[in-house]
């Protein structure tokens, strides 16, 4: 071929090539690259032209070598066999002119023999096709497909776990789709809600505002609002709601939504308030209570501000006297306020001096320091409803004012506009404030009391001297030094000393020197206080001999019959050495508590005083021990609920007499809130005609052992559940006495009874076919006799009872003793026959598809390729050395090819389907 034939081919094929002719030494000479090729590749004719193609490009030192490799070997192919041969991909890199770095590059190259008249290889036409932008945009398309897989399997997750409910809308407001967390909100499963529009969801009177805000949405806006709901148990919801519009080719299509349940929050936050509003009253009414006196003024301004917070229409006080001829308890109603809603009944006569008897039905509950509340369509007819028809009540509520454990009056709460149920919290607060003016009442009478005890005092100090010599008591008038002017007689029986060997003499002089300053501090405050109640002190009697007394002085200085300080003096040395007595026996107790970590009590039936023993408290229960050792104590904190029966249970047996032990169990509420399970055992001690006197128990926490054993009884019957659930076949073998405990699978999966198979050497084994039983014994006893391991796994065949082979998994876990001998040991048997035909079947499909995908990728791009060139030829009607019938014949010939090549691949796809 000659030079003339080169530039005539290079001008009829527009791909960028060169042209190499083969040397004897195996190289390749490049004599010609066209102007495509040189652009392409950013080189020149110097670059090129003369040189050995392995050697015209330089190799990239970071790249792979294979490219040049590859290149070299294909067209040492095309010289010996002198047939075309092609590359679909090569990265071949391109050095940047003027630079050391080197461009990554992808090309697809067609080499095409050109024969000489004798048919030996002369040239070879090698032209390429840069595909790097192909590579680079499959990459890309790869790591985008990643991307959304993992985007939607967090969506998907997302959706799936979360809390809030979320749902798509169409433009009717029909649910196109929610999850989940929607279904438990709207209390409904959540293929109904798909079937259903948003609307009946919406409370009454926030449907129009709701439907608003869709609207809002369609419109495009993105909303968010709140709104009340009602599920489809009709429980009612405050629902925050974020609407977003979903835009189609430009226009709203759909609307999205989230929604999260606040009904708690809002319901909090009310109380929040309720109860600061309640706290800022109490406060108040403390404050009136302390800065004036109890009068009607400062109980009407009071009553107003409580009425209003708790939007009562009236409230009032009623007193509780006794009719001073009768003797008959009277109520009065002393104080009232209203508001415009109800009428004023305090000049009502009848409201006044009521006998008890004309509401009996209200004093009942009142004198067991009881609330009462009652409503007009309650009440049966009566005085009582005589009452309530006349003053417009509709409601009320009544708390009792106990003094000194009598009825000393009540307060009432009335709405006159409709009936009213009184919330829990309401009547705390309520009873919280009324026990403050019980407390205002207590003390007034208290003072009372003391002025009428003050009065009395006075005259009794005037017969003191006719009565203290009879007295079991030492009576002593000193002055403010200390000094006797008057001693009783009772001195000798108390001191052994007489009453004269005492005038004259400083009584601080016989007190104990380490009592001696104590005593002398508390006696210095008669200076200020008219009486004084020493601590016990020990004074020197004749004998030598310490005797402990308690004194009580009393400051009569100013009064010219006494002139001095009245000493009443008691001698209670017995008392402290039985108080000894009974700290050396609560130390006994103390160290029993701590021994044990139990809860032990003293508890005295009749004075209702309780003793607690305790190791300490906060490592039982978490309460300090001031919080233990309140009376209420138990009372406060056994759980609500079991209270009422523990209660029944303890008067049940206190009140029998054969009966002196109790045990019980209850729930009881932790410093954290929590509650724990413990165990109370007492011994009842009677007097002799059977009542109880005392209860002495003790308190045990068993939280822990209930919990296990609940723990133990859910995980028994969670393995039996298992047992009957699973599509697996469980076993648990004693490996002792060879015995086998299966589930129902085993009858389910392969036939045979669980009650024949009690063995694993007379039966299971008898079962696995043959060819496997060596390899099944001999596993099982390497697991067996290692004492470190704890698992084993094996897959073999077991004949079923049909005679079928099955192929099983074989999964168990080994229970070993502290010497790691293996005991027991559980598993679990699956039938893996359909897996394995599976697995099969995916392979020879495998096989079947690499085939065609290998004919796709190379038997079919070569006649498509010449019919590109062909076409290309017939495009420009540059024939060459063909005329027009035979390019066209050419591709009818390659379309043929084609066409078959397509029929095969279509054959083999069908051959797939038949055999899947």
């Amino acid at each position: 071929m000659n030079t003339c034939n080169w530039e005539e081919i290079f001008k009829a094929v527009p791909l960028p090539c060169l042209l190499l002719k083969p040397q004897n030494d195996g190289c390749f000479l490049i004599l010609a690259a066209n102007e495509s090729y040189l652009e392409l590749t950013g080189t020149t004719p110097q670059d090129l032209l003369g040189k050995k193609s392995n050697e015209a490009f330089p190799q990239n030192p970071d790249g792979p070598s294979h490219g040049n490799i590859l290149l070299e070997q294909t067209l040492q192919e095309v010289k010996n066999t002198g047939g075309k041969r092609s590359i679909e991909k090569l990265r071949f890199d391109i050095p940047v002119r003027g630079t050391s770095r080197f461009e990554e590059r992808y090309w697809s190259n067609q080499n095409i023999p050109l024969t000489n008249t004798s048919g030996e290889v002369e040239f070879i036409l090698h032209t390429v096709q840069d595909i790097s932008k192909e590579i680079a945009h499959e990459e890309r398309e790869k790591e985008l497909q990643a991307q959304i897989e993992v985007n939607r399997q967090q969506y998907r997750n997302f959706i799936r776990s979360n809390p809030d409910g979320l749902f798509r809308l169409d433009l009717s407001g029909n649910f196109l789709h929610a999850n989940q967390g929607l279904a438990k909100m709207a209390e409904m499963p959540l293929e109904d809600i798909l079937k259903m529009n948003f609307q009946p969801f919406c409370a009454p009177h926030h449907k129009d505002f709701i439907l608003e805000k869709f609207e809002q949405a369609i419109e495009g806006k993105t909303i968010s609002f709140e709104a009340d709901y009602i599920s489809a148990k009709g429980n009612p919801l405050i629902l925050k709601v974020l609407l977003m519009p979903m835009y189609i080719d430009g226009k709203v299509a759909e609307v999205h939504g989230i929604t999260k349940d606040i009904s708690g929050l809002r319901e909090s936050e009310k109380i929040v308030v309720e109860k600061s509003r309640f706290l800022e009253v109490n406060a108040a009414f403390i404050s009136s209570l302390l800065e004036h006196e109890l009068d009607d003024k400062a109980l009407y301004d009071t009553f107003e501000v409580i009425a209003t917070t708790v939007k009562a229409d009236r409230m009032y006080y009623f007193g509780a006297d006794k009719d001073p001829e009768s003797g008959e308890i009277l109520i009065s109603q002393k104080v009232e306020w209203c508001s415009d809603k109800a009428s004023v009944q305090l000049d009502n006569p009848e409201m006044q001096n009521m006998p008890i008897k004309k509401v009996e039905e209200i004093i009942a509950p009142l004198t067991k320091n009881e609330t009462f509340t009652a409503t007009l369509s309650q009440l049966s007819e009566g005085d009582l409803k005589d009452i309530f028809i006349e003053q417009d009540i509709q409601s009320m509520l009544l708390l009792p004012i106990i003094v000194r454990g009598q009825l000393f009056g009540f307060v009432g709460f009335d709405d006159c506009t409709s009936e009213r149920t009184w919330k829990e919290e309401e009547i705390s607060f309520l009873r919280s404030l009324t026990q403050n003016l019980t407390n205002a009442f207590e003390k007034r009478i208290a003072l009372d009391h003391v002025k009428r005890q003050e009065e009395e005092l006075r005259k009794s100090e005037r017969k003191f001297k006719a009565l203290v010599q009879e007295g079991s008591d030492m009576i002593a008038i000193v002055d403010m030094e200390g000094k006797a002017r008057f001693v009783s007689e009772t001195s000798k029986a108390i001191l052994g000393v007489e009453s004269e060997k005492l005038l004259g003499k400083n009584l601080f002089e016989m007190v104990h020197p380490e009592d001696k300053e104590r005593l002398r501090s508390e006696f210095l405050q008669l200076q200020e206080k008219k009486q004084k109640k020493s601590t016990p002190y020990r004074i020197l009697n004749k004998d030598g001999k310490w005797r402990w007394i308690q004194s009580v002085g009393t400051n009569l200085c100013d009064d010219p019959a006494v002139e001095g300080i009245v000493l009443n003096s008691r001698d209670i040395t017995t008392v402290i050495e039985q108080a000894r007595e009974i700290e050396h026996i609560n130390e006994r107790y103390q160290l029993a508590a701590t021994a044990t970590e139990d809860l032990i009590y003293d508890w005295d039936l009749v004075t209702r005083e309780v003793t607690r023993f305790h190791r300490s408290m906060k490592e039982l229960f978490g309460y300090p021990a001031e919080v233990v050792n309140k009376r209420n104590f138990w009372r406060e904190h056994i759980h609500p609920d079991d209270y009422p029966e523990e209660q029944r249970k303890l008067d049940q047996v206190l009140q029998d007499p054969t009966r002196n032990y109790i045990k019980t169990e209850y729930r009881f509420r932790r410093a954290d809130g929590t509650y724990a399970r413990v165990s109370d055992k007492g011994y009842i001690l009677r007097d002799s005609e059977g009542k109880a006197l005392r209860l002495i128990g003790a308190t045990s926490d068993i939280s822990e052992i209930v919990a296990k054993k609940e723990a133990l009884k859910i995980a028994n019957k969670r393995f039996q559940i298992a047992m009957k659930a699973t599509n697996e076949m469980i076993w648990d073998w004693d490996i002792a006495t060879d015995s086998v405990t299966r589930s129902k699978g085993y009858k389910n999966i392969f036939g045979y009874d669980t009650n024949d198979a009690t063995s694993v050497h007379s039966f299971w084994l008898t079962k696995v076919a043959p060819e496997d039983q060596l390899k099944i014994r001999a596993s099982l006893n390497r697991a067996l006799v290692d004492p470190k391991q704890e698992k084993w796994k094996l897959e073999y065949r077991l004949i079923k009872a049909d005679g079928s082979i099955a192929y099983v998994s074989d999964r168990g876990y080994i229970i070993r003793d502290s010497e790691g001998k293996a005991t027991r040991m559980v598993g679990a048997v699956l039938d893996v026959t359909n897996s394995r035909r599976l697995i099969r079947r995916i392979k020879r499909q495998n096989t079947v598809l690499k085939e065609i995908a290998w004919e796709q990728s190379h038997v079919v791009r070569a006649p498509l390729a010449r019919i590109k060139g062909l076409l290309h030829i017939l495009e420009n009607e540059d024939y060459g050395e063909m005329s027009r019938e035979q390019v066209l014949f050419h591709i009818r010939t390659s379309a043929d090819e084609l066409d078959g090549i397509i029929r095969n691949i279509v054959g083999k796809t069908e051959e797939i389907h038949v055999q899947a």
